[in-house]
């Protein structure tokens, strides 16, 4: 037990509860951190969890209005997400530096840190990332039913935020145009999942774009994982994740 952090709770942050888990072996690695997709609970990191924690610390999380974090009447937007994660840290007792890994929206939140507090990011991994031109040149290229579910994902009971604050969290990310020599592993999938031939051809030129965010960037394509890498391939994103920290030592 002295070799291991457990931690499960629920933190006051400006006055809604926030929770998370705080977990792993410790080690003098960084502590990895996780944001999730849209919309999706903590639990989404299940499959690697287990791997992850026992080599180093790991911290996941519900953003408000997910999972069992309760619901902030302010925008659901990247910056507050930033701002609520970062009180949420400190509040646990998370020191830095950190290995942000950002999943798909996840992606925007990670960046937006890592360009608002760089001196708390040792590096990034970005999980088949969210770019901030996919509505202008992705969706249109989807068919009517995967456009149906992608808008209308925002527009359900009980949805992260709204279409609007979606739109406001691209434009903020749109201005974080460079990080610096900070390592970015840019980790994308190789099958279509949703995808058109069309929307999947403009979802690789966003994920090769994604490595100008930093001079000291790398893709990795997962060639026999959709969209959810961490769940089609927990083991290869386990590794490249095990690889990262090891090299920033």
């Amino acid at each position: 037990m002295g070799n291991s952090i457990e931690c499960k709770q629920k933190q006051d942050i400006d006055g809604i509860a926030m929770y998370y888990e705080y977990f792993g072996k410790k080690s003098e690695l960084p502590t990895i951190i996780f944001e999730s997709g849209y919309g999706c609970p903590s639990a989404y990191w299940e499959p690697i969890k287990e791997g992850i924690s026992n080599f180093t610390k790991m911290f996941i999380y519900d953003r408000a209005g997910i999972g069992e974090s309760e619901k902030d009447e302010r925008a659901q937007d990247s910056q507050q997400s930033v701002e609520n994660l970062r009180k949420l840290l400190q509040k646990a007792n998370v020191k830095p530096p950190y290995v942000l890994v950002g999943h798909s929206f996840g992606g925007l939140n990670v960046r937006l840190y890592a360009h608002t507090y760089p001196e708390e990011v040792i590096a990034i991994i970005l999980l088949d990332s969210s770019h901030e031109d996919q509505n202008k040149v992705m969706a249109p290229l989807f068919n009517e039913d995967v456009k149906t579910g992608y808008f209308g994902q925002f527009f359900m009971e009980g949805s992260e935020g709204s279409f609007e604050e979606f739109e406001e969290s691209l434009k903020q990310v749109h201005a974080c145009k460079s990080l610096g020599d900070i390592p970015l592993v840019v980790v994308s999938a190789g099958l279509l999942s949703y995808h058109t031939p069309e929307s999947f051809a403009a979802w690789q030129l966003f994920q090769r774009d994604l490595l100008h965010l930093s001079t000291n960037s790398k893709q990795i394509i997962i060639e026999d994982a959709g969209h959810a890498l961490h769940i089609d391939q927990p083991k290869q994103i386990i590794q490249i994740i095990k690889n990262t920290v090891e090299e920033i030592k």
